[in-house]
């Protein structure tokens, strides 16, 4: 078995938490957060934070918040999500991410899991959801809708005695301590939640932090917060700009981020590969004639760069590069970015020299929710472009017989919550390892390259893990469709290949009036209306991110004869994505919209 170790780990006290830093900075009135409010930015303190986590982790106290106890927060990323989250850690309490765009399904099985007694929704419309999640588990029993002041409402109940018992608490938080119940995708499609500790994400900030030390250097580091603090990478990065005194920012909406980002002018960014793709296709979109040839140019030039000696020749058009494309790329994201903190996905190594050329150092990293985020992540002195870095300090890589990569480390989760078979099934008891269920290979330095995957979940660029067996189960119920196989691996939205059972079909052609002996009848428009409409049902299962968003209709099913089909008639999807790969570059071609 193939091992490597990160380096010594930074120390990490047994006793220190989640919110040891903002304690340590109560008194410091230098800005730490700043946001838009109403018409303007606003400047938040480290002295106004701190009060108002103690004002609202008070009345979480007042409103029978015990230790233990699990608190939903389902919302965009705003700064009223960080102060939710930091006061539910300083009462003791469990914090419990929601996606806002979980459907009323998922919410209901979050919180029958969990047994979230209180849930902050972000707005009326999320809270609407919740309220349906809990017409089916009878939870939450407090909803409280952050839009209308729910801060407000927690800050003015806490009394005295309250206060004296948050700091009674506080005293007793220790690294053992649960922090947060983070769900993710099972291969069944059912949400298995993380159980991490105070002692995982303290010490995962520490080890990050160690790791990427020239991100959060500077005069001033500071970022700008868009990706949903639901998911654990930018959850990490929250508690890493508190631990390091990085000022953090956030984003408005997608709408307004090129106003959001000259506005905070981050020195970092943080995204999935998607994000990163987004910003390389507004710059080609926004070239066209003599720019477009430019652009392109600018695009060879990145490749020279990255994989050749500069000489002379180079050197000349790199400074005619940074001159007409580079530049523009660098002000479009506020002028002081300097490093890409990339993870939840692949990212193409030409986009990363694209975005190095224009002065973007792209920082890869690897991990799980089960890690804590991050249990690789690249050099920023030496980046070794293709791979996802090297170990975390204090952690461990292994590669088993299977290519299966397996992490151990004092970043690994406590297990899956209430579900102790799949606990036993990913977390060896005896020697600590994680199955994380990715194939991969470790070159002469140490560093991890990921090549596949043992188990089916998809992963798209914008980062999102999905489970297609669910969606596949829904559309297979439908009695016209024979096998579906769902797709959207590394692409930018989920999509799916629909054969059609031939005797359904024509039992289909002859009650709606179709000519059943047409070889294209499985192009109709009635044909595909029927189909679309499973897909839509399938969807109403999932969340918008992991719904189906094109299909295509084979003309033929599935054949056992050809591979595409095991003997018990599983599809083989390796098999079928590479035979019809015109079909899926026809879905994802670079001009095409969902839809079009």
């Amino acid at each position: 078995m193939q091992r490597v170790a990160g380096p010594t780990p930074e120390a990490v006290d047994a006793h220190e938490h989640l919110t040891t830093s903002l304690w340590q900075r109560s008194e410091d009135r230098s800005e730490v957060l700043r946001f838009h409010d109403g018409d303007r930015w606003v400047a938040m303190s480290w002295a106004e934070l701190a009060a108002r986590v103690r004002a609202v982790a008070a009345g979480l106290i007042a409103s029978g918040l015990r230790p233990g106890d699990p608190v939903g927060i389902m919302s965009p990323t705003r700064p009223e999500w960080t102060i939710a989250d930091l006061a539910v850690l300083a009462a003791a309490g469990v914090t419990v991410p929601m996606y806002e765009t979980d459907s009323a399904q998922r919410c209901a099985w979050v919180l029958g899991n969990t047994e979230a007694r209180l849930v902050l929704a972000g707005s009326n419309e999320l809270a609407g959801r919740v309220a349906a999640a809990r017409d089916e588990v009878g939870l939450p029993e407090e909803l409280l809708v952050l839009d209308e002041g729910a801060l407000d409402d927690l800050a003015a109940r806490g009394d005295d005695d309250c206060l004296a018992e948050l700091e009674r608490r506080l005293e007793e938080l220790s690294g053992d301590t649960v922090a947060s119940i983070v769900h993710t995708s099972g291969t069944t499609g059912r949400p298995k939640g993380c159980v991490l500790t105070h002692h995982n994400l303290v010490w995962t900030t520490r080890q990050a932090l160690a790791a990427v030390e020239e991100a959060f250097g500077g005069e001033r580091p500071s970022t700008l917060l868009f990706l949903p603090l639901a998911h654990v990478f930018a959850r990490i990065i929250q508690f890493a700009c508190l631990e390091q005194g990085a000022l953090l920012g956030y984003a408005r909406s997608r709408e307004h981020l090129p106003d959001d980002l000259q506005a905070v002018q981050p020195r970092f960014l943080l995204g999935v590969p998607r994000v990163f793709e987004k910003i390389h296709e507004t710059a080609s979109e926004q070239a066209s004639g003599i720019a477009g040839r430019i652009f392109e140019l600018a695009e060879g030039v990145a490749l020279e760069l990255a994989t050749e000696e500069p000489g002379p020749v180079i050197r000349l058009k790199a400074r005619l590069a940074d001159l007409l494309v580079y530049r523009r790329v660098r002000d479009s994201l506020g002028g002081q970015v300097r490093y890409a903190l990339s993870g939840g996905g692949p990212i193409s190594d030409d986009l990363v020299h694209f975005l190095g050329a224009t002065g973007l150092t792209v920082i890869q990293g690897y991990g799980l929710t089960e890690t804590s985020a991050p249990a690789t992540i690249d050099s920023p002195e030496d980046p070794r472009v293709g791979t996802v870095g090297l170990p975390l300090p204090g952690v461990e890589i292994a590669i088993d017989d299977q290519g299966e990569v397996l992490v151990r480390g004092p970043n690994v989760f406590q297990g899956y919550h209430r579900d102790p078979d799949a606990t036993a099934e990913t977390l060896e008891e005896e020697e600590g390892w994680l199955h994380t269920g990715d194939l991969g290979e470790l070159d002469a330095d140490g560093y991890l390259r990921i090549t596949g995957r043992l188990k089916e979940v998809i992963v798209t660029a914008g980062g999102k893990n999905v489970a297609p067996e669910p969606l596949e189960e829904q559309l297979r119920a439908h009695p016209l469709i024979a096998e579906p196989v769902v797709i959207g691996d590394r692409q930018p939205f989920i999509a799916a290949l629909i054969t059609l059972d031939p005797e359904r079909l024509e039992s289909f052609a002859r009650d709606h009036g179709l000519p059943a002996e047409d070889e294209d009848l499985h192009e109709h428009d009635r044909v595909k209306d029927e189909v679309a409409q499973a897909v839509g049902e399938a969807n109403r299962q999932v969340s918008k991110a992991e719904s189906i968003r094109e299909f295509r209709i084979l003309e033929r099913p599935f054949r056992i004869e050809d591979d595409e089909l095991t003997p018990t008639r599983k599809p083989r999807r390796a098999t079928i994505l590479e035979r019809f790969s015109d079909v899926v570059d026809d879905i994802y071609d670079e001009d095409a919209e969902p839809g079009s």
